[in-house]
């Protein structure tokens, strides 16, 4: 600290605090953005793109595909349907085309023993990804040989 006197009394004046205050009354600090992003913006946001969520209008698009359970497929005059079980029990039967899981999701193919189901999600940067999930049907008892 340094001490300077004056005509009212005794003043007190910081040494550092002057150094600093020559510094900035000295130099000027100027940023130049133009052509770069703005820092401050959050990385990760929702955008919106014009289009609605679909309101949920089966049973199906309640469920997400890890919920629900193939438990069937038939055959019958050529063309396959699959039996869909939900969390609660009940029991669907759906074809190609049927809208399936809250992710805007249909089926595309029923195979001999599975279901491929195509939706489209967001991931976390918020770029939209198609994405193909084969669900399998799941082994039942009498298929297993008892030893």
């Amino acid at each position: 600290m340094k001490r300077t006197t004056s005509k009212k009394g005794i003043i007190l004046k910081d040494q550092e605090l002057a150094r600093w205050e020559k510094i900035l009354a000295a130099e000027t600090y100027h940023t130049r953005l133009r052509g770069f992003s703005n820092p401050f913006e959050p990385f990760f946001r929702e955008r919106s793109r014009g289009r609605k969520k679909r309101v949920a209008l089966s049973p199906l698009e309640r469920w997400t595909l890890q919920e629900l359970r193939l438990t069937g497929i038939v055959k019958k005059n050529g063309r396959r349907w699959a039996l869909i079980e939900d969390p609660s029990g009940k029991g669907y039967f759906v074809s190609v085309g049927t809208r399936i899981g809250p992710n805007q999701g249909y089926i595309t193919r029923i195979g001999k023993d599975f279901i491929m189901v195509r939706e489209r999600v967001v991931d976390f940067l918020g770029r939209e990804k198609v994405r193909e999930i084969k669900i399998s049907l799941r082994p039942t008892e009498e298929a297993h040989e008892v030893p």
